[in-house]
C-alpha cells in the first residue's frame, strides 16, 4: 500500500511538473499508457494521479473517458484572474521586506518573479489561503506564459505593483484590482494566445 501511495505521489508530481513547464500544453490529450511508460510506472498510479489533477482542475475528463490538460473558457479565465486578485489582497502581510520585493521584480523573469513574489507575500497567511492561492497560480500558469504577447510590458507593471506593496501606500489594493482586472478584461485574447502557443505540441487542436 505504501509503495502504491508513493507511486501515485510521484506520478502526480511529475505530471503536474510537465503541465506547469508547458511541456504538456493546454488541450494536450493525456494517454494513460503513454504516461505510464514515460514515468516507468504501471497504469494504475497514473490513472489515480490524473483523477487527483482533475480535482485540482489542471486536467479534465473528456467525453470519451480520457483526460486532457485543461483549457479554461474565456469566462473561467476572467473569473480566475479576479479571484487571484481577491486572494492577493487577503494575503498582504502586515510587514514585508520592501527591498526583497523590489529585487524579485527587478531581477527575475516575469513568470518566475510573480510566482516568487506571491509566495513571499503569503508567508504569514493561513494554510487555507495559501492552498487556494497556490491552486489559482497553477491554473493560471499557461495564461501567464502568454501575458507579455497580449499585454506588453508586464515586467514594468509588476515592478510598479511590487514597489507599491513594498511602500504600503494607500493605493495598494486599488493597484492589485487594476493589475488583475486588466488581465480579466483580456481573457479572450489570453486564451486564444495560449491555444496558439500550444498548437505544435497538442496535435493542432483548437
Amino acid at each position: 500500500m505504501a509503495q502504491d501511495a508513493t507511486a501515485v505521489e510521484r506520478a502526480h508530481g511529475e505530471i503536474k511538473a510537465l503541465i506547469l513547464s508547458g511541456e504538456l500544453s493546454v488541450r494536450t490529450r493525456l494517454e494513460i499508457d503513454v504516461l505510464a511508460r514515460r514515468l516507468s510506472l504501471s497504469s494504475m498510479p497514473v490513472r489515480q494521479a490524473l483523477a487527483m489533477l482533475a480535482f485540482e482542475r489542471l486536467v479534465r475528463r473528456t467525453p470519451n473517458g480520457g483526460y486532457e490538460v485543461t483549457l479554461w473558457s474565456e469566462r473561467e479565465l476572467a473569473e480566475l484572474y479576479q479571484w487571484r486578485g481577491d486572494l492577493m489582497a487577503l494575503t498582504l502581510p502586515a510587514r514585508i521586506s520592501g527591498s526583497e520585493l523590489k529585487r524579485i521584480a527587478r531581477t527575475q523573469p516575469y513568470q518566475q518573479a510573480i510566482w516568487t513574489l506571491l509566495r513571499t507575500l503569503e508567508t504569514d497567511a493561513n494554510e487555507n489561503l495559501k492552498r487556494a492561492a497556490l491552486s489559482a497560480d497553477e491554473r493560471l500558469h499557461a495564461a501567464r506564459m502568454v501575458e507579455a504577447e497580449v499585454l506588453g510590458d508586464i515586467e514594468a507593471e509588476l515592478g510598479s505593483l511590487a514597489a507599491a506593496i513594498a511602500e504600503r501606500g494607500r493605493r495598494v489594493k486599488t493597484l492589485i484590482v487594476r493589475f488583475h482586472r486588466r488581465r480579466s478584461e483580456k481573457a479572450g485574447l489570453l486564451r486564444r494566445q495560449a491555444v496558439l502557443r500550444a498548437l505544435p505540441s497538442n496535435g493542432g487542436r483548437r
